[in-house]
């Protein structure tokens, strides 16, 4: 992916709330451990041709299966948080008439830069900048 956008334009945007119909989302923190795990389990190669469901992402987020169907319900539902934070700021899309999500072209790009600046470690830096 040839892309000339710098890595801090790209947090920049993901780093603000935005309004997603009619109502404000709060920013993504890239660097935070939830976030990052999101964002990690979204980029993953699984997903790039059918999509994902609230499902795959829960079993990515939640390893351990849920004790009852109440805490199975809450899981959904706070997955179902998680993808809408992440349409309001266009990381993902909605496939039409299924309950698949696919990473948009923009969002692979943004997601893909924050995972690797987030693994990247200094000296490897501090060598591509000298």
């Amino acid at each position: 992916m040839e892309d000339t956008t710098s890595l801090g334009e790209l947090a920049a945007r993901l780093c603000r709330p935005v309004n997603y119909q009619g109502r404000r989302v709060r920013a993504i923190n890239p660097f935070a451990s939830a976030d990052s795990a999101l964002l990690e389990a979204i980029s993953r190669g699984e997903f790039a041709l059918n999509g994902l469901r609230n499902r795959d992402i829960c079993a990515l987020l939640f390893p351990k299966s849920a004790r009852d169907q109440a805490e199975q319900k809450r899981r959904a539902a706070a997955i179902s948080r998680k993808l809408r934070l992440l349409r309001a700021h266009r990381l993902i899309r909605k496939v039409p008439r299924t309950h698949r999500y696919q990473l948009t072209k923009a969002g692979r790009i943004a997601v893909t830069a924050l995972i690797t600046a987030r693994n990247a470690n200094t000296q490897e830096l501090t060598k591509l900048a000298a």
